[in-house]
């Protein structure tokens, strides 16, 4: 089956640019694995055997703007009508004392050596497009492409096979990638979560072998990597399986000395991407035990863990509104839940569903799809308004309230009277 994709035009300016000063250009990284999954991609890197200085002149000749942000690694960001691209010199990295940056880098003239310094197979792929090398190539309008024929793909390790098959693979010893930069597991969990990948049994062994490594890196970054998996609308039971089989909890949620409870892992799966109300669900047991062996309150447990992965203020206070929500259970009835969110002007009706007899209520009254394995779809009725006496007490929520009992009795009526008259 043919492989097409759409390569926006500010790309094409870049690719012409350099293949007609006589330097081959690569579409590389996670855009190119996106459009090879049928996926729109978002950002394209482009890579290079053009050296930094000499990639400024040429985007000098051609009219585009470029930025120094990581000149001494040889990558520039060029701007093509207020859109930033990156394009980097093929490089080859080593040495890692701090774990996470390469101490040095020297720039190659060949793709392979720089694509063998990639962590997963399925991101070391790169993709030219020989056409742009042309003198009439028309770079003013996005272009159609199809591998084999406008497109010629460089794929040295398998990442086609293992992305038609969904599975996460390192390049090389897994070991030794991430040893390089130990934030590559965390990538690898998200991945597989956002991907919907299963993890290569020697990646997935690599995990627990190298995750004391994880403490060499900043909580920013982990918290980072931790956040966007838990946002993610994709199934997370397959993340949180690989963190507690390899055991990177204390890397997660850290200054806690407790793994979240099963019951709440297979609780946060069921719940819809809402990063701090997962964060709230899988904290319960940890803070729990944390409070009891210290002597404090779980909110201030739970609070000296968003402060240690240096969360948001924002992140950190609707946490804890939820943790307080878990805590308090879930009211039976729609009228009780109408009078908490009245009394509750913090709550929101995701920070109803943490607790056990909620996550039952949810199941019974959600639609699942067996084809996501478990993803969990939102209630068909939403929550109801807020109780009358809440109501009265604000104008602006009692006309909203009557707008939407207007739209959902007379607009349904006259759509049908007016495709009676037609």
């Amino acid at each position: 089956m043919a492989i097409r994709f759409t390569v926006p035009a500010a790309v094409l300016r870049v690719l012409h640019a350099l293949e007609m000063a006589g330097f081959p250009a690569y579409l590389v990284g996670g855009s190119l694995r996106d459009a090879l999954r049928g996926v729109p991609p978002h950002d394209f890197d482009v890579t290079t055997p053009a050296r930094p200085e000499q990639m400024q002149e040429i985007f000098a000749r051609a009219g585009l703007r470029t930025l120094e942000t990581g000149i001494q690694h040889g990558t520039l960001t060029v701007l093509v009508e207020r859109e930033p691209i990156e394009c980097t010199t093929y490089r080859v990295e080593s040495g890692y004392s701090d774990g996470r940056h390469p101490d040095a880098v020297c720039f190659t003239d060949r793709i392979a050596d720089d694509l063998c310094r990639r962590d997963f197979t399925v991101n070391a792929m790169a993709c030219r497009l020989p056409a742009a090398a042309e003198a009439d190539f028309d770079a003013c309008a996005p272009q159609e492409v199809e591998i084999g024929r406008e497109a010629e793909l460089v794929d040295l390790y398998g990442g086609q096979a293992d992305l038609a098959a969904g599975v996460l693979r390192c390049v090389g010893d897994p070991d030794t990638r991430f040893e390089e930069d130990a934030l590559r597991m965390l990538r690898c969990v998200r991945f597989a979560v956002q991907l919907g990948f299963s993890v290569d049994e020697q990646t997935k062994g690599a995990l627990a072998r190298c995750r004391e490594r994880l403490a060499l890196i900043s909580k920013e970054r982990c918290a980072a990597e931790w956040l966007r998996m838990l946002s993610s609308p994709m199934p997370l039971y397959d993340g949180l399986r690989l963190i507690d089989q390899a055991q990177l909890w204390p890397y997660v949620l850290p200054a806690l000395e407790a793994a979240p409870a099963p019951a709440d892992l297979a609780r946060a799966v069921l719940l819809p991407p809402d990063a701090p109300l997962r964060l709230a669900q899988l904290l319960r047991q940890p803070c729990r035990v944390y409070a009891e062996r210290n002597g404090i309150k779980e909110e201030d447990a739970a609070r000296l863990c968003c402060r240690t992965l240096r969360l948001s203020n924002q992140l950190t206070q609707q946490t804890l509104v939820y943790l307080r929500a878990g805590r308090r259970g879930c009211p039976e009835s729609d009228a009780a839940i109408r009078r908490r969110m009245a009394q509750d002007r913090e709550l929101t009706p995701n920070a109803l569903l943490l607790g056990g007899a909620c996550a039952r209520r949810m199941r019974r009254r959600c639609r699942w799809s067996p084809r996501n394995r478990g993803r969990l779809w939102m209630p068909s009725r939403p929550p109801t308004a807020a109780p009358s006496h809440a109501r009265r007490r604000s104008p602006h929520g009692a006309i909203a309230f009557a707008w939407s009992i207007l739209t959902s009795t007379v607009a349904p009526w006259r759509s049908s009277v007016w495709a009676g008259r037609r």
